[in-house]
């Protein structure tokens, strides 16, 4: 299977400015990248398994080939013809196409980005959701149990747990779900505490 590139220059420079952050780039690739796998979900996962060992096998492994791709110093079009000398009997087409466009564009600096990104539209196409617990010391399987049946009543879909610790964080724990943030820590109950006194408390100028 074989893109248009063309097209796709036309989408991204339509929907791409200089001064958009790298989340916003890195989604506006990501979903350019679904629609050209027509959101199917086996082709979606063989991509993406391809792309993890791109980043693995060549960003990873090779940190001065990664910042020769992230170098704005380098022009796109011998990025390009980097990419094709040396993995046009490697990359499915799909997927150098797609790198192709990336780095006219020059956001090669933007490709683990656009692949974290992709991997949250896989979580959506598959109804899935990931929830972080992050606690200040580690929390037994009942407690992550009862915060998952929590959860489960107000979210219809997979809920994916995984847990951190953070020495840092003061009590409490903060639960992440998706782009939702939801803290209970004693940290965050001072702050709205320190907010509230403030709004309330605070003297008030009289005007003359």
């Amino acid at each position: 299977m074989s893109t248009d590139v063309n097209a796709l220059d036309s989408k991204y420079a339509a929907e791409l400015s200089p001064d958009v952050t790298m989340e916003k780039i890195s989604s506006v690739y990501a979903d350019a990248l679904f629609g050209v796998i027509d959101n199917d979900l086996q082709k979606v996962r063989e991509i993406l398994g391809e792309y993890a060992e791109f980043i693995a096998d060549v960003l990873d492994a090779y940190p001065a080939y990664a910042r020769v791709l992230e170098s704005r110093l380098i022009g796109a079009d011998e990025k390009i013809a980097m990419l094709e000398r040396d993995f046009k009997n490697v990359l499915s087409p799909v997927l150098l196409d797609f790198f192709r466009v990336v780095a006219k564009h020059e956001r090669l600096d933007c490709l683990r980005a656009i692949y974290g990104q992709a991997l949250k539209n896989l979580d959506k196409l598959v109804n899935r959701v990931p929830v972080t617990i992050t606690t200040a010391t580690p929390i037994s399987q009942d407690v992550i149990e009862k915060i998952k049946q929590g959860l489960a009543s107000k979210f219809q879909a997979e809920l994916v747990v995984s847990c951190k610790v953070d020495p840092n964080q003061i009590g409490g724990l903060v639960v992440r779900v998706g782009d939702t943030i939801y803290d209970g820590s004693i940290a965050s109950q001072l702050e709205n505490m320190r907010r509230n006194i403030v709004k309330n408390y605070a003297p008030k100028t009289e005007l003359n």
